[in-house]
């Protein structure tokens, strides 16, 4: 086995499992077991590693800055950082024009841009998720009492018992169908605040393409971020 991984025993466990998280392998253990045991085990395991290790790397999250470029809805903007007197993000045609004031240490540019770049998709995001909001409401008969645009990392939106919605500045990133799935997706929660199949029924009458648009965030969401 020459794939390098991490060994973590544990009394509660009956099995070894094996876990590949952002390219490391973990091994977990039960006590007892022999590290023989456990080379054996990867030994045969070797395809399944190959294959998930090689998918992990697939996954790594691109450098915007670096690429000089981002994705917005249904387009990919030239992004282009420059310094100048003051901050501002501006939007022209398809290019996204970041300048960053002059003051700002040259060591940490990349990280006033990246906080720059995620401001403007977050006032983006509020303009857009208010409109699309203001649709879905009049096409479903359910209205929200307020809702708010938020930066989370394992989910796109939330509805919670009193009426109110949040919605991911990420979903900016991803072409508009996707967004507008995650739109019904919460309103259908003011209805059945679950998962159950009066709530799938009620999302897939007004958005028959919910299952594509949640497989599209499922596969992607690891490039979605500055």
């Amino acid at each position: 086995m020459t794939v390098s991984y991490q060994l973590v025993y544990s009394a509660k466990r009956r099995s070894v499992a094996l876990q590949i998280k952002q390219g490391q392998l973990t091994v977990r253990a039960p006590l007892g077991i022999s590290e023989a045991d456990i080379q054996r085990l990867l030994v045969a395991k070797q395809p399944w590693i190959d294959k998930h290790l090689q998918y992990a790397k697939a996954q790594v999250a691109p450098d915007w800055l670096a690429l000089k470029q981002l994705p917005f809805q249904q387009c990919q903007l030239t992004l282009n950082v420059q310094v100048s007197t003051q901050s501002d993000v501006r939007l022209v045609d398809d290019r996204l024009q970041v300048s960053l004031s002059s003051r700002c240490q040259a060591k940490n540019l990349g990280t006033h841009a990246r906080k720059q770049i995620k401001r403007w998709y977050q006032q983006q995001a509020q303009q857009w998720f208010g409109q699309r909001l203001a649709y879905w409401q009049q096409e479903m008969k359910l209205t929200a009492t307020q809702f708010v645009i938020g930066d989370w990392k394992s989910r796109w939106g939330y509805c919670n018992s009193k009426a109110e919605l949040g919605f991911n500045w990420r979903l900016m990133m991803v072409p508009c169908w996707v967004a507008d799935y995650v739109v019904v997706h919460e309103l259908a929660h003011l209805r059945h605040l679950n998962h159950s199949a009066k709530f799938w029924q009620l999302v897939h009458k007004h958005y028959p393409k919910a299952r594509e648009a949640a497989e599209f965030l499922k596969q992607n969401q690891y490039w979605m971020n500055i």
